[in-house]
């Protein structure tokens, strides 16, 4: 991709069953507790199983959210790549991942307003939604 190993995080398998089980504020305080800036990482890596089907996503540019619309932008480009090992058309899948794209969507904006002292819920204050933050989902084929 267009990011080196220094800007990259990866989140471990169980991270959207722990955003989809907990709240802004203990997302907060984790993040104070780890003492790191996620969005000084140009992609961040969240592994996603949900029932036997296994996917990855990709979040890409977010330290990127505030400039990107801005003349003359030459970076990576703030997006959710949704990469699935196969095509599915199974419906609960799909819907799980949409869930998931959600929960990303609160998490990044919860740890916007708390790392930028932001509490006031604004344009500014919450900057990631589908349109700044757009998932794609590239289709795939089962490899043999």
């Amino acid at each position: 991709m267009c990011s080196g190993v220094d800007n990259i995080l990866a989140l471990p398998s169980t991270f959207i069953d722990y955003l989809l089980g907990t709240s802004a504020p203990q997302w907060t305080q984790q993040l104070e507790h780890c003492a790191m800036d996620i969005f000084s990482y140009n992609m961040i890596i969240v592994p996603f199983r949900h029932d036997g089907n296994t996917s990855l996503f990709a979040v890409m540019g977010v330290k990127h959210i505030k400039d990107y619309t801005k003349r003359g932008f030459s970076e990576t480009r703030p997006c959710i790549l949704h990469i699935l090992p196969y095509a599915t058309t199974v419906q609960g899948h799909k819907f799980a991942c949409n869930q998931a794209v959600t929960r990303l969507l609160v998490w990044l904006n919860a740890l916007w307003r708390a790392t930028r002292g932001n509490n006031v819920f604004d344009a500014d204050s919450m900057p990631f939604n589908s349109r700044s933050l757009p998932c794609a989902c590239p289709c795939g084929e089962r490899f043999q």
